[in-house]
């Protein structure tokens, strides 16, 4: 066996090491809790070792109620684009934009022209076909649609001033806000009509337990078999 194994071999493991400073450590703050008991009042040390709540100091302000949070409204990170309207009419407050970019093709090493085609929302149908505007994305309106025009850059046919104004984002929080505020304001009265009845034990008309599909489709199934 080589000097250095046997050197290896000599030596504590590291386990023990720090076992030892561990079991060394706790042995201090013991010995540094008995001497605080032993100096002062017990039942003061007790208490302070069993309270978990920190006392006010003089220039702490004493805690106070948090307010109710109005519901909150999530904003999307989005990115501007530019294109042309090509199809009008076919979906309500909804457009088709195609917008022209260049793609990079990193086999070839070259950048060629790209045509795509995007579903962007109109809430007050103020576009028409060929008109070159501006939208941006970030804007879940339903599965397909993820974004919103922001402004007309160059009206093709009817005049700007003929047609209903665009709606600025300031205008579509607020409106994100009254509907959010109306849906949070049904649910607490639906949940305050249900609490009132389950007191009183009469069944509501149009509450109905949530049951999950695959839950629901065992019930059928068992309750087809036993039947």
């Amino acid at each position: 066996m080589f000097p250095s194994h046997l050197f290896r071999a000599i030596q504590p493991l590291r386990s023990s090491l720090l076992r030892s400073s561990a079991t060394s450590t706790t042995a201090e703050a013991l010995q540094s809790t008995r001497s605080r008991i032993l100096s002062g009042s017990p039942a003061t040390v007790f208490h302070r070792l069993n309270s978990t709540t920190t006392e006010p100091t003089e220039h702490q302000s004493p805690p106070t109620t948090p307010a109710v949070v109005p519901p909150s409204l999530r904003s999307y990170p989005y990115s501007l684009k530019t294109g042309t309207v090509v199809s009008v009419g076919r979906m309500d407050r909804t457009v088709r934009v195609s917008h022209r970019h260049t793609v990079w093709d990193s086999y070839l090493r070259k950048t060629y022209p790209k045509e795509t085609t995007f579903l962007v929302s109109d809430p007050r149908n103020s576009l028409r076909e060929g008109d070159v505007i501006e939208f941006s994305s970030g804007y879940p309106k339903s599965r397909h649609v993820h974004r919103v025009v922001e402004r007309i850059i160059a009206p093709f046919g009817t005049p700007i001033e003929e047609r209903a104004a665009v709606m600025t984002r300031e205008e579509r929080d607020a409106e994100r806000a009254v509907k959010r505020a109306a849906k949070t304001e049904r649910r607490e009265t639906r949940r305050v009509e249900q609490n009132a009845g389950q007191a009183q034990g009469e069944e509501i008309v149009g509450s109905k337990e949530h049951v999950g599909r695959i839950r629901r489709l065992v019930h059928e199934r068992v309750g087809g078999v036993q039947a």
